[in-house]
């Protein structure tokens, strides 16, 4: 028989990120028979991202809680794609408090798990554009296929400006059309701009649990007659990789990838992707691509390359890898 497991979540917003907890009760229940229970749960997970009190939760179907609502005796597991787990926040307050997230920490109560994985399992999960969550990732593609879809040089879509994403932006345009939908730099008709509200009906249950999947997808549709995508993450954080590169490769585009120096350390197959950190300056940049994007045959290989080296998923991946993690906790 099983153990019993009750798992809730706090300081989440009440309709976001049902994948991510989706995940982890995915995983916990090959071992545990998980209970979702807001009142009073074994462990909970928790974020540091906006959220309203009184507020519903539409996860767990009760009041939206903050970390702060559950004393000391509860087990708490910290993760977020940006925030650093650092010992003062998190880890230090109590022999109850355990951390997931990008950097290289060495602590028992810390495991390094990069968000990028729940970016590519929401993909499933939520947006159902995969049979399986990862299966894609090492999935043989055929490039002659996906040269033959493509209608535009490159893709965007940004809200917020960045200063290293405005000057590749606008050293591209200067030659190509960019399929960009704003709300920065919208360069396509209202018609086919995306709308990334159009989800956020709470009456309609088809949507309930799916909005964060299914705005991912109508994204990465838009993407998939580009050449190129500009993967360019908001911030320049050594180890943090985000969605912006899993999405690009969800649509068959070659990403343009910025943000974390150490990419290919993520196990990242340096021929499927454009690494921009190599290149001295952005005119030298734009230049490899007018020349890249003019030989069909080396397109072709980096859409047939494999997108992690060996096709090999990073240990991340690996479901045994988070059981193990969460078994010490729970004991």
């Amino acid at each position: 028989m099983k153990k019993t497991i009750k798992l809730s979540r706090a300081s989440f917003p009440g309709v976001g990120n049902f994948s991510w907890m989706n995940y982890f009760v995915n995983i916990l229940s090959k071992k545990y028979d998980v209970i979702i229970d807001a009142i009073n749960p074994d462990i909970v997970i928790y974020t540091n991202q906006f959220y309203r009190e009184n507020e519903v939760d539409y996860y767990t179907n009760e009041t939206v809680r903050g970390i702060h609502q559950y004393d000391d005796s509860v087990k708490k597991v910290f993760i977020s794609g940006e925030a650093r787990p650092d010992f003062n926040t998190h880890l230090n307050k109590g022999d109850n408090y355990y951390a997931l997230g990008y950097e290289h920490i060495d602590n028992e109560r810390y495991l390094r798990f990069p968000t990028l994985v729940l970016d590519a399992f929401v993909l499933h999960n939520e947006g159902g554009m995969f049979d399986t969550p990862f299966d894609w990732l090492t999935e043989k593609r055929d490039g002659s296929k996906i040269l033959e879809s493509k209608k535009h040089f490159c893709s965007i879509v940004q809200s917020s400006n960045n200063l290293d994403r405005e000057k590749l932006f606008n050293l591209i345009q200067e030659k190509h059309f960019i399929k960009s939908s704003g709300p920065w730099r919208r360069t396509v008709p209202d018609k086919d701009t995306l709308n990334p509200h159009q989800y956020h009906n709470y009456s309609n249950k088809e949507y309930m649990g799916r909005i964060d999947g299914l705005t991912y997808r109508d994204k990465i549709n838009f993407f998939s007659d580009t050449v190129f995508n500009i993967a360019y993450q908001f911030t320049n954080t050594d180890n943090l990789t985000q969605e912006k590169i899993i999405h690009a490769y969800a649509a068959n585009t070659i990403p343009l990838f910025y943000g974390n120096q150490y990419i290919e350390e993520e196990g990242f197959n340096p021929k499927s992707f454009i690494n921009c950190h190599k290149f001295e300056s952005v005119e030298s940049l734009v230049e490899f691509l007018d020349e890249l994007y003019k030989d069909n045959d080396r397109l072709k290989s980096y859409f047939e390359e494999p997108i992690f080296v060996d096709n090999k998923l990073p240990i991340y991946f690996n479901e045994d890898y988070i059981l193990d993690f969460f078994s010490k906790i729970i004991k």
